[in-house]
């Protein structure tokens, strides 16, 4: 059966509330994610744990519990009431969050960070499925770009309360203060959300769902599908170290105190994700008009995402605060292209009811491989390298991810490619 209308053209009535509600639970997704990371050392201090310690629980430990719980949840939200979903998930990770300030040791603290990543694996499949639902095919690169400008506002806006309350309560008053305050988004959600009508599916397209592991199977099997999401992935191992280890490497290397690291870090990463996250939703919605498939989109990560690698690099090689920082935010600009064109792709390929699957396998590739991985490798070379060069093991370990960008760039061409192969009429 053909989708409504609406989805065709102009969005649904009250899609722009949504979204603007949907964009308020990522922003507290992300701002409770980056609580950990500002606060690294003080932390590591007071529970007496180790750097390898300090990536598995931020990092290893969150992502793989979120994600891999994600891909059930996300099979909930194709067939479950979304609005209820993402309720309960905030309730959870905003409980869990505050619950962090009384951990004790490695598994109190692993255990809360668990429990955060099951609540927040809520948010995506959900957001990605409302807004699939809510808006054209045109229009999803740019309100998915507006969705994922949250993750930056939230990293922002995280990391100078983080910094803020940690120097002025403690870091355990901090987890206390932020968890609870999430319970009043649960409110208005509870008071003013709307559950989006579905977009049925054409005939035929029930017949291939089957189970979870069919889905699954026929996801990988679409041409493209796999490429795109190691494209994203890679894409975002760069940017997924920074909220576990750039504070500490300011305090390490630069010497800023811990006041002032979330003030410092975050609007540098988070205005240059925010503006390049937004004018890629942008520019991909525009090629995609212009062209008239989805796939032209693609064209904007993989021209942006390799010209980050430079500045990577100086960020982490500058001895000037300021250089140091401005590089970051470029790269941050160009790094955050990748996600609002790839899922637009990945959404418009899949079958209507695998769009929270689709979406959120892509993301399983990138919480593992940017992650889990990456700050675990980051965490790893730093301990090895620390006796030898004391605080500056850190500038050396985060060294390993300045390639990736490089990878992002030609998975993502491939991706591209695959997809026009499978689909030669595409113009």
């Amino acid at each position: 059966m053909a989708e409504r209308p609406e989805a065709l053209g102009a969005p649904v009535r009250g899609a722009g509330y949504t979204l603007f509600l949907l964009f308020l639970a990522n922003f507290l997704n992300v701002a409770d994610r980056a609580l950990l990371g500002i606060v690294v050392d003080p932390v590591k201090a007071d529970l007496a744990l180790s750097d390898t310690q300090m990536s598995i629980v931020s990092g290893t430990a969150f992502v793989l519990f979120n994600l891999l719980v994600g891909i059930f949840i996300a099979r909930w939200v194709d067939h479950g009431h979304r609005k209820r979903i993402l309720i309960l998930g905030i309730a959870l990770w905003s409980g869990a969050t505050a619950l962090t300030g009384l951990a004790t040791g490695f598994w109190t603290l692993g255990l809360t960070r668990v429990l955060v990543g099951v609540g927040e694996a809520t948010a995506f499949p959900v957001a990605i499925s409302m807004i699939s639902d809510l808006f054209s095919p045109a229009r999803r690169p740019r309100s998915i770009s507006i969705f994922q400008a949250s993750t930056f506002v939230g990293l922002v806006v995280g990391s100078i309360l983080a910094g803020v309350l940690a120097a002025a309560h403690g870091w355990r008053a901090m987890f206390v203060i932020c968890g609870l305050s999430g319970f009043l988004l649960v409110a208005l959600m509870m008071a003013s959300m709307r559950e989006p009508e579905r977009v049925r599916e054409p005939a035929g397209e029930a017949a291939q769902e089957g189970n979870l592991l069919r889905a699954i199977g026929h996801l990988v099997r679409l041409p493209g599908f796999v490429a795109l999401s190691l494209g994203m992935a890679f894409a975002g191992m760069a940017v997924s170290v920074l909220p576990t280890w750039a504070p500490a490497f300011l305090l390490r290397s630069h010497g800023v105190p811990l006041a002032a690291v979330g003030a410092l870090i975050g609007p540098a990463v988070g205005l240059g994700g925010i503006t390049g996250t937004i004018a890629a939703g942008m520019l991909a919605s525009h090629l995609v008009r212009k062209r008239g498939a989805d796939v032209h989109g693609l064209l904007v990560p993989m021209i942006a995402i390799p010209l980050a690698a430079p500045f990577y690099l100086v960020f982490i090689s500058a001895q000037s605060l300021t250089l140091a920082m401005s590089s970051a935010a470029v790269m941050n600009f160009l790094l955050s292209s990748a996600v609002g064109p790839c899922i637009a792709v990945a959404v418009g390929i899949a079958p209507t009811r695998m769009r929270a699957v689709s979406s959120t396998l892509m993301l399983l590739a990138l919480g593992i491989i940017g992650g889990a991985v990456a700050p675990l490798v980051v965490g790893w070379v730093s301990d090895v390298l620390a006796p030898q060069y004391q605080n500056d093991s850190l500038r050396y370990a985060l060294a390993t991810m300045a390639p990736t960008p490089l990878v992002a760039g030609a998975l993502i061409w491939l991706a591209s490619a695959r997809i026009r192969a499978r689909a030669p009429s595409l113009p």
